[in-house]
């Protein structure tokens, strides 16, 4: 009877002991997969790390996705929001886009969705069309409507003398980036120096504009089609066209209509995509390849006016 009670209580033992060998010194205990502190699995010890099998498999799952999404964003929205809500509904962490867009401006924003991040400075070399209306009458501190007045001048006389502007603005021309740009100047972005007060003193850089033409004259506003290259400001175009006519301008509207072969007709809106889910976002991602950084001639050749009108600013 004894050696029966002893039988059992080594057991218990036993089953103590592996119990004990399963917690860590918090006291709760591991994960199935490995001991405390393994690669493979940690426990949720005094750092509150959980266990991370589950997002290993989930990991998993989303790291054949690859591609890039075509987003007509928003008014109002920065790039890193849109970024934000396609990591989401994707469920992938590796997600970035293919060139900035300003908050104020609407349009095509092109992310990178897994291994295709890797081919995010190639899609920044892409040509890129905007529809961009260009105010007269004052200049501002940021080149856009969202800064203060700093200068106000007459308007330009007539739409003749606005188009006859335009054509030093075209080809390889030098251009000053705006005070509040991403530029950096001794490791400091341009716009954190202009924001703290302090003078900012930006190089001309050489961009190219491929096409730069008027659609529109309704004073104090133009409507420009701008082709342009990698590194372009179109609120420094605005700028510089209102300082050549003798007047004062800022860039009031802005939408991307395209960059390469990408189209803003072919572009999904947030809260579609967000009604769309998981597996409609995933059928929407292309291939990017040399042919995706191709501009469409058509952009070149086609009457300006219809170009805008198809890129359905709203």
């Amino acid at each position: 009877m004894g050696t029966v009670g002893r039988r059992v209580g080594g057991h218990g033992a036993v089953r103590r002991r592996r119990s004990r060998a399963r917690r860590g010194r918090s006291g709760k205990r591991q994960c199935h997969r490995g001991s405390r502190g393994s690669a493979a699995c940690r426990p949720r010890g005094a750092r509150g790390r959980a266990c991370r099998s589950a997002g290993r498999r989930r990991d998993r799952l989303t790291t054949t996705l690859a591609g890039i999404l075509a987003i007509d964003k928003p008014e109002g929205w920065t790039s890193f929001d849109v970024v934000a809500v396609v990591r989401g509904v994707l469920g992938a962490r590796r997600v970035g886009h293919g060139g900035t867009l300003d908050p104020l401006a609407t349009g095509l924003l092109a992310l990178l969705v897994g291994e295709t991040t890797r081919a995010t400075e190639r899609l920044h070399t892409a040509p890129k069309v905007y529809d961009a209306l260009v105010r007269f009458g004052t200049e501002t501190a940021t080149d856009d409507r969202e800064g203060g007045t700093t200068r106000s001048a007459a308007l330009p006389a007539s739409a003749s003398r606005i188009e006859a502007a335009l054509a030093p603005l075209r080809g390889a021309i030098l251009q000053v980036p705006p005070a509040y740009a991403a530029v950096k100047i001794d490791g400091r972005r341009a716009y954190s120096l202009a924001r703290s007060g302090e003078t900012v003193s930006l190089a001309a850089r050489e961009v190219q504009v491929h096409r730069l033409e008027m659609t529109e004259w309704s004073p104090p506003d133009a409507r420009l089609l701008i082709v342009c290259g990698s590194g372009t400001y179109v609120r420094s175009i605005a700028r510089d066209l209102g300082r050549a006519l003798g007047s004062a301008a800022h860039l009031a509207v802005l939408r991307r209509l395209a960059i390469g072969a990408l189209d803003v007709a072919d572009a999904i809106g947030i809260e579609a995509l967000r009604a769309a889910g998981h597996d409609a976002a995933v059928a929407r991602l292309r291939v990017m390849n040399d042919e995706t950084l191709v501009l469409p001639r058509r952009y070149l050749d086609e009457a300006a006016g219809k170009i805008v009108a198809a890129g359905g600013r709203t």
